[in-house]
């Protein structure tokens, strides 16, 4: 996975043609310089907001059905996961999103052989945000949220109808 985001940002941000950035990443398969350029960022990105993840989803759905009275006939079959999800997805995002943007700055390098580390990358980011770090570090946070909240509203969403058809079907 970490080779398609680095073809990805080559031509996003370097602007290179598919062919080009394949090459290059190839190439340079199991190269440190290349291929596992921003993996260090990557980890972070993946890792805490993915318990973050998690633990917010099971906070918010454990919270709703507390407070749920049965007063809205259905409202826990749908809105409790759609809702958690959501939270979800923007918890995680709100602790993971700066690593994304290290990430992309370190593997958008335009030179082969220049290599970054996370601190770097962080005070390279830092010094061009005149005084706004927040600003510098969740730059296009919104477009991600607009994609990502959805999406894992509607993955627990199916996820939660698919276990408890499951266990329907296992009574």
């Amino acid at each position: 996975m970490q080779n398609k985001k680095l073809i990805k940002v080559n031509q996003q941000v370097i602007g290179r043609s598919f062919s080009s950035a394949t090459s290059i990443v190839t190439s340079g398969l199991f190269s440190r310089q290349i291929a596992w350029r921003g993996l260090g960022a990557t980890l972070l990105r993946d890792g805490l907001p993915h318990g973050v993840w998690f633990a917010s989803y099971q906070y918010s759905k454990d919270y709703l059905s507390q407070i749920d009275d049965g007063t809205y006939p259905g409202k826990s079959s749908a809105f409790i996961p759609l809702f958690s999800g959501a939270f979800a997805a923007f918890t995680a995002w709100a602790v993971g999103y700066p690593f994304d943007v290290i990430k992309t700055r370190i593997q958008a390098a335009k030179e082969l052989n220049e290599s970054k580390s996370v601190a770097q990358a962080t005070r390279e980011i830092l010094a061009e945000s005149n005084g706004r770090p927040l600003a510098a570090l969740y730059r296009g946070f919104w477009l991600k949220i607009a994609k990502a909240v959805p999406a894992s509203a509607v993955n627990f969403y199916v996820y939660e109808s698919v276990v408890e058809s499951l266990r329907v079907i296992g009574d």
